[in-house]
């Protein structure tokens, strides 16, 4: 049996032909859902699940735990990264019911700092957005260093604020729209932009997914039916 196994796994083409082979049947199997919920799909969704989190952990140990913390803790002498070793222990107090405040500790403390990064974050890559929404609509030639604005960009410019101004007015609640027509139609105006924006970015999305379903399609007719023989 051993020189079997290591025979079948010395030969390319028979290692291929099954990773094909296993592609396809994984496929076929999480298609079956397409039916209706089933015995199969779960089966194989667990695969999945499985290899996930398996996967998952081997990058953790071999890209963070080894190079980041044991290596430099054991071979570069920085024995103060032994004290994070306790600061994750502290997570697995979780599955205690007595002393499952220790772990709140370690998640608060883990939550804080994700939040404090995204708000950084978020400050960084939006408030520069708000300066640059602020562009010029009248056309003009080049002055000094500054480029000048062409009569397409100076229209682009112009529909870009027409949006933005429309789509914030359409969140000023404050509006009494009754006696205000003018925001009424701002608003009004700015919930088809919303609508038109929202029916783009769903577009995208399923162009994403048919592109997923054409790789796979491709995989099953010509890797698997077209080179692989039954």
């Amino acid at each position: 049996m051993r020189e079997a196994i290591l025979q079948f796994f010395s030969d390319p083409e028979a290692v291929q032909r099954a990773v094909v082979w296993s592609g396809a049947v994984c496929t076929l199997a999480i298609y079956t859902f397409l039916y209706r919920e089933n015995v199969i799909y779960r089966l194989f969704e667990h695969f999945y699940l499985g290899l996930a989190v398996g996967y998952g952990l081997f990058l953790v140990v071999s890209e963070i735990l080894i190079p980041k913390w044991w290596g430099p803790m054991w071979n570069e002498g920085r024995w103060w990264w032994a004290f994070a070793l306790t600061g994750g222990a502290m997570f697995y107090f979780v599955y205690s019911q007595k002393h499952n405040w220790i772990s709140r500790l370690a998640f608060g403390a883990v939550m804080g700092l994700a939040v404090g990064w995204m708000f950084q974050d978020f400050a960084g890559s939006n408030f520069p957005k708000i300066a640059a929404s602020l562009k010029p609509v009248i056309p003009h030639p080049p002055v000094g260093d500054s480029p000048g604005l062409s009569v397409p960009e100076a229209v682009n410019n112009a529909i870009f604020l027409f949006v933005l101004l429309t789509v914030m007015s359409y969140f000023f609640f404050s509006f009494d729209y009754e006696k205000h027509r003018r925001a009424a139609k701002a608003a009004q105006i700015g919930r088809w932009m919303l609508m038109l924006g929202f029916g783009a970015m769903f577009g995208a999305t399923v162009m994403a997914r048919m592109s997923l379903l054409i790789g796979r399609m491709w995989f099953l007719l010509h890797d698997w039916l077209g080179a692989v023989s039954f």
